[in-house]
């Protein structure tokens, strides 16, 4: 797929669809006001810090890069209730059920519902998706669904969606299955209510996401994000979480499995903004061929918030000379009565462990197999639904390099975690 200028002429675009996305004039003047402050500064390149390592303009200007495909991630075993989203535009929405209301954007913009376009002051990218956004869900859970929720997106067409999600009672699992092979620029706010609980799965198995997720945390709700990028040439998965209450808890937990020229970057800033609460933060990164990681975790521990326990924590294996990782994690802290750290680690694939599987019978691939699965079953190990664990350790499986059967087994360290 080929990147030319004009899909760069965010104005130019906008001036062509304007009249078909959702929302009256009030909300055509947030788009027009959030497209001009994108605009003054453009698509992140390496200039900007939090784009360091993913020079976003240049990506995207690429005419050689050849999307990586990957076999697509399936839920419907678990019946999840599922909005389908292609080119952008919903096409598929359930009925919800007692506890969950779902609503489409677009329709929620054309009622009136001006809040649900929410803020892009902070972000550039954010500032894009506001003034583009085409569609996306609203959704309310009020109790413990029986089923979980699925966001699945697909599609050839550049789109842009905005979903907001609110917890008010209960946990819920929300699986955002990223299938869309053209370029997606999406956005999802998620607030958790006291005592309630969000459990977030990703899977990226194709295109060019650009994705921010932003968390309001509030009394002792608690939030986990786990992504997996398995393929696809460019993921850049950012993560704002902001704890403000007495034991909330933040998790936010990634695997790359890099491969070709794929180029996967997992940005997370989690803002301790009051005392007794905790975050962890890690990412497994396998790169194979010439992919690249980008490991950039933040932790601010605020003034006067103490008893904080914050960890980042990022490792990658190596499986070429031609891979690259980059790690940046960093904290902030204002406070003296805390637990923070962070380590990064970074090496090859194990000599003496692939050689005493190997004299134990086990051929190369299936011993590369193995020790590449058992390094990628820590992130797994977030996932509570057994089922939904099972169901994304088979689509890992498939994709970890060695597999013999084109992803229809279940390598047992992964199916365990």
């Amino acid at each position: 797929m080929k990147w030319g200028p004009r899909m760069l002429d965010a104005t130019a675009h906008f001036e062509t669809i304007h009249e078909r996305l959702p929302g009256g004039a009030e909300v055509l003047q947030a788009r027009r006001s959030a497209l001009a402050r994108a605009e003054q500064t453009g698509l992140p390149t390496r200039r900007n810090e939090g784009w360091h390592y993913t020079d976003l303009a240049r990506l995207l200007k690429q005419n050689d890069a050849v999307p990586v495909r990957a076999n697509a991630f399936d839920a419907n075993a678990l019946a999840p209730l599922q909005m389908v989203f292609e080119n952008g535009l919903l096409i598929d929405e359930p009925a919800g059920d007692d506890c969950v209301t779902i609503e489409s954007l677009a329709h929620a913009l054309a009622s009136g519902a001006r809040n649900h376009v929410g803020d892009a002051s902070d972000n550039d990218m954010a500032a894009f998706n506001l003034a583009l956004a085409q569609d996306g869900a609203v959704i309310t859970i009020d109790g413990t669904p029986n089923q979980a929720v699925e966001l699945l997106t697909r599609g050839d067409e550049n789109a842009h969606l905005r979903h907001t999600i609110k917890v008010k009672r209960g946990t819920v699992t929300l699986i955002e299955n990223l299938q869309a092979n053209g370029y997606t620029n999406a956005v999802l706010d998620v607030e958790v209510d006291p005592g309630a609980r969000a459990l977030l799965v990703r899977i990226q198995s194709a295109g060019h996401h650009v994705g921010l997720t932003r968390v309001s945390l509030n009394g002792d709700g608690a939030f986990c994000a786990v992504t997996f990028v398995t393929g696809g040439n460019l993921a850049r998965h950012e993560t704002h979480i902001r704890l403000l209450g007495e034991g909330a808890r933040a998790d936010v937990h990634g695997a790359i499995l890099g491969h070709g020229t794929m180029h996967a970057d997992m940005t997370s800033q989690l803002n301790h903004e009051i005392a007794k609460t905790d975050s962890l933060t890690t990412l497994h990164a396998v790169l194979d061929d010439a992919a690249q990681g980008v490991f950039q975790g933040k932790v601010v521990v605020a003034r006067d918030a103490q008893h904080v326990d914050a960890q980042q924590q990022s490792r990658a294996m190596m499986l070429s000379e031609r891979a690259h990782m980059s790690a940046k994690p960093e904290l902030e802290i204002y406070a003296d009565d805390v637990a923070c750290a962070h380590g990064a680690a970074l090496g090859e694939l194990d000599a003496d462990a692939l050689f005493f599987l190997r004299s134990r019978g086990i051929d190369e691939a299936a011993a590369r197999h193995m020790l590449i699965s058992g390094f990628l079953a820590a992130p797994l190990a977030h996932i509570e639904n057994e089922d939904l664990r099972a169901c994304v350790a088979a689509h890992v499986s498939a994709h970890v390099p060695g597999c013999e059967n084109d992803g229809e087994g279940v390598n047992a360290e992964l199916a365990d975690a």
